[in-house]
């Protein structure tokens, strides 16, 4: 069998990241299709579409194309980072984390006054921290009110139905950072 460094790359990185070729070609902006013909050995993709996939696993051109999964550095430009708007722009998140960091999130978030957004709700088993840098927010969480200041912090299982609002007049600035915890994996307690 002939192989092809890039369409092994792909394979390899996306099945370690648990994502689905779609999943992987919205992520890097490209039709499924297109993923689809990367990832055959025949395939002879272009530089720049090879840039897309490579930034959207959250490596560089050289880690996607080497024989095994190094250890690496990976370092995440801002312009590279995801973007979520909710609200009609007024809840703003940007994840900081890169993909190949699969069970911890780190977003960047921004409330304008008068936001509220509802939270998705993270697998059984993962933890939120909302770390509250300017402003006040609100968390609801499963029903109950938490106002968090610049500063404060909330901790909560992130399985839990929470909402994020801004009722004040100043923006909110936080840091939000889930710890997933993988499917298989449990906890016990030590006595």
């Amino acid at each position: 069998m002939v192989s092809n460094p890039v369409s092994d790359g792909i394979r390899r990185l996306r099945s370690v990241h648990k994502l689905t070729q779609t999943e992987l070609a919205n992520l890097a902006g490209i039709p499924r299709a297109t993923l689809a013909n990367m990832e055959k050995a025949s395939s002879n993709p272009s530089i720049s579409v090879v840039v897309k996939v490579a930034r959207a696993l959250g490596v560089s051109v050289e880690d996607l194309v080497a024989k095994q999964q190094a250890t690496f550095v990976t370092q995440v430009k801002r312009k590279d980072m995801q973007i979520s708007r909710q609200d009609d722009g007024r809840y703003v998140g940007t994840r900081a984390s890169p993909i190949n960091a699969p069970y911890i999130q780190v977003n960047d978030v921004s409330m304008l006054p008068n936001c509220h957004t509802r939270g998705n709700p993270h697998p059984e088993g993962s933890h939120e921290l909302f770390l509250c840098l300017e402003g006040t927010a609100t968390i609801v969480i499963q029903d109950e009110k938490f106002e968090v200041a610049a500063g404060d912090l909330i901790y909560f299982p992130g399985n839990l139905p929470h909402d994020y609002s801004n009722a004040g007049l100043k923006p909110v600035h936080a840091i939000s950072i889930v710890n997933i915890l993988e499917p298989k994996q449990t906890s016990r307690k030590i006595s």
